[in-house]
């Protein structure tokens, strides 16, 4: 979960929205998120041609329904789940919200431990990213706590992009993809699946000063994107 400055520090970036309902406690624990095979259809949906997702997440329903299911149903908790994979200072965690007028969206923030939360890639009306590159990914996995690791690095999934490394990430996220869905499901189709999710939103990553940056146009993390110090905390915190 966040803490109370982070979750303060998040919601202030929400404009249109009663002051009432942006308070610390609209954010809830997400980790009962991990077990719903909905909660995966949902978070990879349009990622990646529906058909590969059915085959991986789909059960009885197909994986749109599955998502139409598990928005409905955090939609009436009244609350946003929050996913944080660690418990150290530097940490990344991925945020459903659900707003009053029915939008609802994936956002990843970055939390370098002094308060701030600060967003790095969104999948929603007005997406953008990626917010991570792979060995930030590969770290963030490794120091996690947060369910498994092939758990946690799906939960990054939409987040990553690095060009330098698409071969290493489509073969194991392709890994993970099968671990976390349908293990029965033919290795081909995760591999199709791991490289639409990571192909179209590629970016090279190179130093700016001390600040890691991304030449994606799309990209938060940009030169000229987040504020330098922003842009700072972020690297410091992923390292």
């Amino acid at each position: 979960m966040l803490n109370h400055d982070e979750a303060v520090d998040y919601l202030n970036g929400f404009d249109g929205i009663p002051p009432e309902v942006l308070q610390p406690e609209l954010l809830s624990d997400g980790s009962w998120l991990l077990e719903r095979r909905e909660f995966w259809a949902s978070l990879l949906y349009d990622g990646a041609d529906e058909e590969l997702l059915d085959a991986l997440f789909g059960g009885e329903q197909g994986v749109f329904d599955q998502m139409t299911d598990i928005c409905k149903e955090i939609e009436r908790s009244g609350t946003w789940p929050v996913l944080r994979l660690g418990t150290q200072a530097g940490d990344f965690a991925l945020i459903n919200w659900y707003v009053i007028d029915e939008t609802e969206g994936h956002e990843f923030v970055v939390l370098p431990g002094d308060g701030r939360c600060i967003t790095v890639a969104s999948v929603a009306a007005h997406s953008f990213g990626p917010g991570v590159s792979w060995p930030e990914a590969q770290r963030l996995v490794e120091r996690g706590v947060l369910g498994s690791s092939a758990q946690r690095l799906l939960l990054l999934v939409r987040a990553l992009g690095d060009g330098d490394s698409l071969a290493e990430m489509v073969d194991q996220v392709a890994d993970a993809l099968l671990a976390v869905g349908d293990a029965a499901c033919p290795r081909e189709t995760a591999v199709e699946a791991a490289r639409q999710l990571l192909e179209d939103r590629g970016g090279n990553w190179s130093r700016h000063g001390d600040a890691l940056v991304c030449d994606n146009e799309y990209a938060a993390r940009r030169v000229g994107g987040l504020p330098p110090e922003d842009l700072l905390k972020v690297t410091r915190a992923l390292q």
